[in-house]
């Protein structure tokens, strides 16, 4: 039994009314439930256990209780058992600050991290919990690399730090920080202090900023991405092998220089800033996050195709929904910096092992702003003759959206409609051409990636449209779609049929 510890959630970013009584109980339930019972893990290759994702994604999309217990019912008989394998010894372990390194990246150990780190929440605080143990350089040398961890395993354990942050769950925060304990670190050497301007050393040592004399400002993120596109040393890797696994491709790439491209890269999105100007700056760097994600996941296909919706960008997407959330409990700006700075090489690493795909605004543009489900048509009702304006002209397909999404049977499905919602919410009022980092010039004559200037704030329901018509629209009649694993940046990845 895990210590005790407070298991109410508060309301989500997204927020649908449907929260009532009934459905905060039972979402409260169920998440201890697969807290108490469940390994984060569902099986041996390390794939994690969704359950809580689903849950939480649901209830903030207005579930009702009956749907958030039939979620329970339908994943958590393929959850492991919290001890795998059954193994009586593991409650002899008891693991403390000074054992701590004895255990990490060994799954067997999971509840015995998940009960410390509830007894160091308890005790410190969330905020403090992360400062030491996952931000503090003290567990960020080798052997430990716990940001690494914490970023390892394509997001996860950000996510579901992510959502005790933004539900307000401590008990979530326990779990993610329990199952990054266990994460093997994830290419470490791309999570390095950044050796160009804007690293983080010059950040943290007033001495060698002011020498510096200077002030220089970060790149927007779609001009890095250009930088990507151009650079040589980034080129896919080849031959292209449709069957390869995910450490296959990222062993491959993290070679001949590649890393060290990254890291450079990387650092050109930071000022040489103090910690605490660069803070003040984050909310502009989660924006240019949900664009240029939101534009990998639905603009990275091909014009005349079945759209092809790879599943680390959705996680990418998924993730940078979680950032402004997690910035909110970490108190330190140092700390708030490194862990943005931590995001952009992990993505673009995912971005290298897709191949590269280069994204098409007008492809992404080119999907409807009014998706609708295949049984409802554009003329449904009959108004009255007292009406004010044309409901069959006037149509929001996010009621729709919200309404069939949290039947999907696939956690994904809702969590990026919620991340895409959010989106909507913050910048889908924005006009074409002021995404931040359009054009290379200040006369604004040319684009960073041709046809940029032509998105605009409709982008986000374009993609939420094109992800519900690719999962399916399961509430009115499609069979669920699948993600995509090809590694569509390859030319030869686009040789098949679709």
């Amino acid at each position: 039994m895990q210590p005790k510890i407070s298991v109410t959630i508060e309301p989500g970013l997204v927020n649908v009314p449907g929260r009532d009584p009934k459905a905060q109980e039972v979402a409260e339930s169920l998440l201890e439930q697969d807290r108490q019972k469940h390994h984060c893990f569902f099986n041996s290759q390390g794939f994690h256990n969704h359950l809580s994702h689903h849950l939480l994604a649901a209830y903030d999309l207005g579930a009702p209780a009956s749907v958030l217990q039939a979620i329970y019912d339908a994943k958590s008989p393929a959850q492991r058992p919290i001890d795998v394998g059954g193994d009586a010894t593991l409650d002899q372990v008891n693991i403390t600050s000074d054992n701590f390194r004895e255990y990490v990246g060994q799954e067997r150990y999971y509840r015995a991290f998940l009960t410390f780190f509830t007894e160091q929440i308890k005790e410190l605080g969330v905020s403090e919990t992360l400062e030491r143990y996952i931000f503090s350089d003290t567990v960020n040398v080798e052997g430990f690399y716990m940001l690494s961890r914490f970023m390892s395993g394509s997001y996860h354990s950000w996510i579901q730090t992510g959502y005790g942050a933004e539900f307000g769950s401590d008990a979530m925060v326990g779990q993610g920080l329990a199952q990054a304990a266990i994460h093997p670190p994830m290419t470490p050497e791309l999570l390095l202090e950044f050796a160009a301007p804007g690293a983080a050393e010059d950040l943290l040592n007033p001495s060698v900023r002011d020498q510096k004399g200077k002030v220089s400002e970060g790149k927007p993120l779609l001009h890095i991405l250009r930088d990507v596109y151009d650079s040589e040393i980034l080129q896919p890797v080849m031959p292209y092998d449709p069957n390869a696994v995910q450490s296959t491709r990222r062993d491959a790439l993290m070679k001949d220089g590649r890393p060290e491209e990254m890291r450079r890269l990387c650092a050109t999105w930071w000022s040489n800033k103090s910690p605490g100007e660069e803070a003040a700056g984050l909310e502009q760097k989660v924006e240019e996050l949900f664009w240029v994600t939101t534009l990998l996941l639905s603009g990275s296909g091909k014009r005349g195709r079945k759209p092809r919706l790879d599943f680390f960008f959705m996680h990418a997407l998924n993730a940078t929904l979680f950032m402004p959330s997690l910035l909110k409990i970490i108190s330190n700006d140092v700390s708030k910096v490194k862990l943005v700075k931590a995001f952009l090489p992990v993505t673009m690493m995912y971005m290298l092992i897709r191949g590269r795909p280069r994204i098409d605004p007008g492809l992404a543009m080119s999907y409807t702003a009014a998706p609708r489900p295949p049984s409802v048509s554009a003329l449904m009702l009959t108004p009255s003759q007292h009406i004010i304006g044309d409901p069959n002209q006037s149509y929001n397909p996010w009621f729709n959206i919200l309404a069939s999404v949290i039947y999907a049977p696939d956690a994904h499905t809702p969590k990026v409609i919620r991340a895409l919602c959010h989106a909507t919410k913050h910048y889908g009022h924005k006009r074409a051409a002021s995404v931040p980092g359009t054009f290379l010039d200040e006369a604004r004559q040319k684009e960073t990636v041709p046809g940029i200037s032509e998105v605009d704030g409709t982008l986000f329901v374009r993609a939420a449209g094109v992800v519900m018509d690719t999962s399916g629209w399961v509430a009115h009649g499609d069979e669920p779609g699948k993600w995509d694993f090809s590694g569509l940046g390859w030319e030869d990845a686009w040789k098949n049929e679709d």
